[in-house]
């Protein structure tokens, strides 16, 4: 059966086909009655202009292009395939779709080609990565191109980009942990730090530093160290670090983020350590697990929804050209307190 097309609509409501188009794409200049007899036609027909000649006229797609970028699979983790239907609701909500793509490795030079490739043929109106480093070329290209790009965990101080918007962790959920622990009356603190190429990572280590040094804490160098940011890459950190100082164990341990929390409680039950009698715990994200395991893990939490809704929101507005748009925007992490950590009596 023939698609009709804006030629067929035009000759059964008796306009030139401009009108039709003026009508099927929002232009004011149209007559009322016009516009109610055109969309009648429209109605009775179920027709819908076709998307490449919307674009050939400069349209919008009302489309935004999701870049899930690293090993984060959103179909193995409650938390991250929280950020994708996050994502996707705010976007409906403006009345978007969302194309999305998993990229194993944004700096693959097919991966590459692929995003300029959706970013150039107008496919989308805007790009939303997760899961990039804090420099990235690829993103400083798209910038540069005038293409608006939305990114979670990126910020760069003092510079003046419109079309690059971030939605970021806040820079004191470190110092706030240290904090706790110290009300706590914990002297002896370790820290896992994640991977410094992500901005909230360089952000929590900072903020830990900086929390040790108003509390006067010895930085020994035995209780710092790496964990990625993955269960995996926590326990085996956490895992080294302890059996390297059984005889002076730390009574805290900060940990960069709730999945390499999961890590550490494996690497104390190996090693026979209880929590939180003989370790406390403290994460940072609020992933649904932690309030699943025993002990509950305690942690600094961020509303994920506020924070993709914040990014879809100013990303649309950026590409409707709304005024005063915020480039950046960060979120406030809240305590919730779990069973990891004890009160140590001086």
């Amino acid at each position: 059966m023939k698609r009709i097309n804006s030629n067929d609509i035009a000759k059964l409501a008796g306009v030139s086909r401009s009108t039709v188009s003026r009508v099927v794409n929002g232009y004011p200049n149209v007559p009322e009655e016009t516009r109610k007899k055109v969309m009648k036609v429209i109605k009775e027909h179920r027709y819908y202009p076709l998307l490449s000649g919307q674009l050939l006229t400069g349209k919008s797609t009302k489309t935004l292009g999701l870049f899930w970028v690293g090993t984060a699979g959103i179909a193995h983790d409650s938390l991250t395939s929280s950020y994708f239907m996050h994502i996707v609701d705010a976007a409906a909500r403006r009345d978007y779709l969302v194309l999305a793509c998993v990229l194993d490795n944004i700096s693959e030079k097919h991966n590459i080609n692929y995003v300029r490739k959706i970013f150039m043929e107008g496919r989308i109106d805007a790009g939303i990565f997760v899961g990039t480093s804090n420099t990235e070329p690829l993103v400083d290209e798209l910038v540069g191109f005038d293409k608006i790009v939305g990114l979670f965990d990126y910020y760069h101080e003092n510079e003046d980009v419109p079309n690059r918007i971030s939605v970021n962790f806040d820079r004191h959920s470190g110092e706030k942990t240290i904090d706790y622990l110290y009300g706590l009356g914990h002297r002896k603190i370790a820290i896992i730090d994640g991977d410094l190429s992500r901005l909230s990572c360089i952000h929590r280590h900072e903020s830990y530093m900086r929390g040790m040094i108003k509390h006067s804490l010895p930085l020994q160098n035995k209780w710092l160290t790496y964990g990625g940011i993955v269960k995996q890459r926590g326990y085996e950190a956490a895992k080294k670090m302890l059996s390297a100082c059984m005889d002076d164990l730390p009574t805290a341990i900060c940990a960069n983020n709730d999945g390499v929390a999961f890590g550490v409680y494996q690497a104390c039950a190996e090693l026979g350590l209880r929590i939180p009698e003989d370790i406390s715990v403290v994460g940072a994200d609020g992933h649904e697990s932690g309030r699943h395991i025993s002990p509950t893990l305690t942690t600094f939490s961020f509303d994920f929804k506020e924070m993709f809704t914040s990014l879809v929101d100013r990303v649309i507005d950026t590409i409707e050209h709304k005024e005063n748009v915020p480039q950046s925007v960060f979120i406030e992490s809240q305590l919730v307190e779990g069973g990891s950590c004890r009160r140590i009596d001086s």
